[in-house]
């Protein structure tokens, strides 16, 4: 799917002149730009402030090492979590808010959005291994008496 997104996003944002200002590239380019927008809102918080970024990160961390403890999920978690988010960020996150600053629909909070993506994952980098043990002992804390 998203190989199929990467290459209408070519098509609909190449440069000018070999696209024409058509009004069906135009709707082309609100379709894909609508598709980035939807992919933006599902991992919003990973385009905010540290914070936030932090806060949803746990959140989603311990569903699911809920779901891993519970026999839904076949590894564990917090083996690869600090990897996976880097992972993440560098090649559906970072990219996507590049999108969203080269197509324009924000404006100039567009860039906010890539800076702080980036800036996360330099964070991430930084603290990440100690933020997962962290989020492994706060869940094992508060489950442990269930």
């Amino acid at each position: 799917m998203n190989s199929a997104r990467r290459e209408r996003w070519e098509k609909a944002f190449a440069e000018e002149g070999v696209v024409s200002k058509s009004d069906y590239n135009a709707d082309k380019r609100a379709t894909i730009v609508l598709e980035h927008l939807m992919q933006a809102s599902d991992v919003a918080q990973t385009m905010q402030h540290w914070h936030v970024y932090i806060k949803w990160n746990e959140k989603l961390f311990n569903e699911m090492y809920g779901a891993y403890e519970a026999g839904r999920l076949d590894m564990d978690p917090s083996i690869s979590w600090y990897e996976g988010e880097i992972g993440f960020l560098d090649y559906y996150v970072i990219p996507l808010a590049n999108k969203l600053d080269a197509c324009g629909v924000f404006g100039v909070s567009s860039r906010e959005y890539l800076n702080y993506a980036e800036s996360n994952r330099k964070e991430w980098v930084a603290r990440g291994k100690v933020i997962v043990d962290e989020y492994l002992q706060r869940y094992n804390k508060k489950h442990a008496n269930k």
